[in-house]
């Protein structure tokens, strides 16, 4: 005890006694701060500069720091962040800002008044759905009315929260704050007792980053103090931590915000808009820096004067329903009367048909209390366009509007699987074919999904949704074993999003034709091997011409159910394949001159190719059935 005692008073003459001939200098502080390896800047300011009394203006004596007579504040405690951002900051949420503007306390220290209420500003703002305002509450009746605390000599944060809770501040044009310039509390007038915003509740966050995180996020910005050391009044940019100097006093400001990357507090002052980086500054966080952390107030709700409720969602779209299976979508809504008076019977109507709410009125709502409702939205059918309706509620004489919106969207057909048929032999880079896309309601085919399982129900492969391979998709090497059978699926996406059913699974069984033929299966038996430039070539002729219209996708299709068998047959029989070489290179000159651009000499060679081609496969079809009968 003796010890502590000691220390007190040797604190309390330092901040007393000091004079700027023991002041540090940003030369000093700078050069402790590249020692200590802290990470912000010194300057000469113009606190700094001024002399002794001056700075005792600008915070609230040490003895401050003691704990407040009876305090008022429950203390909470919240679970460990699970789902918190990395950064989060109340000047921008979605590109608004719930934060009002920089104050200046000037020749009074009432940091503790200024702080409270910019803290329940913030809290107005975020209770009314009214981001981008800032709206100026009364310090000046704070510390005129307050009795419980001591004016431009300091005051608790217990102790100005209990005040906000049970009276409350009018706006900044009822009670102009005059006492930065008087340097005296002034006397409390009816008008400052008058029209007042109200705290409901508030708490005491338990003294760890976890529980300050999760209530800044949670409920806002939060009210809390702080030791300043010397060298913080020579404060100009980046994350202060104290590095050189004594003890000065006890200040009060608001926490708007954290940024974990840099392990920062991000805070609101009360020395206007010209000091540190634009009225704010960042300290650091996770180790009490400077005892930050030690004693923070949240504010739950707050209240303004007279008649006035917020709805949650201010605005509610439904998303996109999916028919046939989602007819229906329903959204929860909750009523808060956020007004001093209580609310009588607050009525509920919507002015779409497609839209319903339930109940149509709620009870008598008192001050800060609750209810809830919820309104659902039912598709009149396949509605590409967005349908839109308006919630009104009114009580009181105040009424205030929802905007409603819903889409639905029909899912494409399911596809059907063309190719391999069901049970037939294919080539380790079989090609898959599915049928055309179609949608009821004229959606586009915006991605496709391939599917291959083997036997026993295990993925082989899954592939992302592909915009290149709609209805066609050729297996990638070493996908497939071969002798082994296979299951494949497809789901077709639309241009909105809405995925098609799966289509009914189907089997092939695969077979090594020679080698990996890429799907040239007679042209490799005949030119005896899949990487033949004669094989090549046709290869292109399909993936660059075939595949890219729906004849030739269809004729491809065919020719894989029977390239395949043809080319086992004839593969012992070397004059055959010699005849199908003379029968191709028309085909193979053709599509060279084409794959080259030369489509006018090329189209001359085209006809007879395709008789010859077809005469060969009729042909070698029967004797293929004919030896098999046999």
């Amino acid at each position: 005890m003796k010890k502590c005692a000691i220390n007190a008073v040797v604190s309390l003459l330092l901040v007393f006694v000091s004079t700027p001939l023991l002041a540090l200098d940003a030369t000093t502080i700078n050069e402790a701060i590249r020692t200590k390896g802290a990470n912000w800047v010194a300057g000469e300011t113009s606190l700094s500069k001024l002399l002794p009394e001056e700075k005792r203006r600008l915070f609230m004596p040490v003895t401050l720091d003691e704990p407040v007579p009876k305090p008022q504040a429950k203390v909470s405690q919240y679970p460990t962040a699970v789902n918190l951002p990395a950064k989060f900051d109340w000047r921008n949420v979605n590109g608004h800002s719930y934060v009002t503007g920089v104050r200046e306390q000037k020749g009074c220290s009432a940091c503790w008044a200024i702080a409270s209420a910019a803290s329940l500003e913030s809290s107005i703002l975020i209770t009314s759905h009214t981001p981008d305002v800032d709206l100026n509450l009364s310090e000046q009746a704070l510390i005129s009315c307050d009795t419980d605390n001591f004016g431009c000599n300091g005051g608790y944060l217990d102790l100005a929260m209990s005040y906000l809770q049970t009276t409350g501040i009018p706006l900044e044009s009822a009670a102009p704050y005059i006492s930065g310039e008087t340097r005296t509390a002034g006397a409390c007038t009816a008008p400052m007792q008058q029209d007042t915003y109200r705290v409901t509740e508030f708490e005491k966050i338990a003294p760890s980053v976890e529980s300050i995180k999760n209530a800044l996020v949670r409920y806002g910005p939060l009210y809390t103090q702080y030791v300043i050391y010397e060298d913080f009044m020579s404060y100009e940019s980046g994350v202060y931590s104290h590095v050189e100097g004594y003890i000065e006093g006890i200040h009060a400001v608001t926490i708007v915000g954290y940024d974990d990357a840099e392990q920062s507090w991000i805070v609101k002052n009360t020395w206007g808009a010209e000091w540190g980086e634009d009225g704010y500054f960042r300290i650091k966080a996770g180790t009490n820096e400077c005892e930050i952390e030690k004693t923070v107030y949240a504010i739950h709700y707050a209240v303004v004067p007279g008649a006035s409720f917020v709805l949650n969602p201010p605005n509610a779209d439904f998303g996109m329903l999916l028919l046939p299976e989602q007819s229906s979508q329903t959204v929860p809504f909750t009523i808060t009367n956020n007004g001093s008076v209580p609310l009588s019977n607050p009525s509920l109507t919507i002015t779409n048909q497609n839209y319903s709410v339930s109940p149509l009125s709620v009870p008598v709502l008192e001050s800060a209390a609750s209810a809830d409702f919820q309104v659902t939205y039912t598709t009149p059918g396949a509605v590409k366009a967005p349908d839109t309706g308006e919630l009104l509620v009114v009580s009181n004489g105040v009424s205030r509007n929802v905007s409603l919106s819903a889409q639905t969207n029909t899912r494409p057909s399911q596809p059907v699987n063309l190719s391999p048929a069901d049970g037939s032999s294919a080539p380790l880079t079989v090609m898959l074919f599915a049928s055309d896309f179609m949608d009821v309601d004229g959606d586009t085919h915006e991605a496709s999904q391939w599917i291959i399982r083997n036997a026993s129900g295990e993925s082989v492969y899954s592939g992302p949704f592909d915009a290149t391979n709609k209805i066609s998709f050729t297996v990638p090497p070493d996908t497939l074993k071969v002798d082994t059978q296979y299951f494949w699926q497809v789901i077709y996406r639309d241009s909105r999003g809405a995925e098609s059913p799966a289509s009914t699974p189907i089997s092939f069984t695969t077979i090594n034709y020679v080698s990996d033929t890429g799907g040239c299966f007679i042209a490799t038996m005949a030119f005896g091997s899949p990487m033949a430039g004669q094989v090549e070539i046709l290869r292109q002729f399909r993936d660059r011409y075939l595949l890219t219209n729906s004849s030739g996708q269809k004729f491809v299709a065919w020719y894989y159910r029977t390239g395949p068998a043809a080319a086992d047959y004839i593969k012992d029989m070397p004059l055959v394949k010699a005849a199908i070489r003379v029968a191709l290179y028309p085909l193979i000159g053709f599509s060279c001159l084409l794959i080259s651009g030369y489509l006018p000499v090329a189209a001359g060679g085209l006809l007879m190719t395709v008789l010859l081609f077809l005469r060969f496969m009729s042909l070698t079809h029967q004797r293929c059935i004919q030896g098999g009968e046999d």
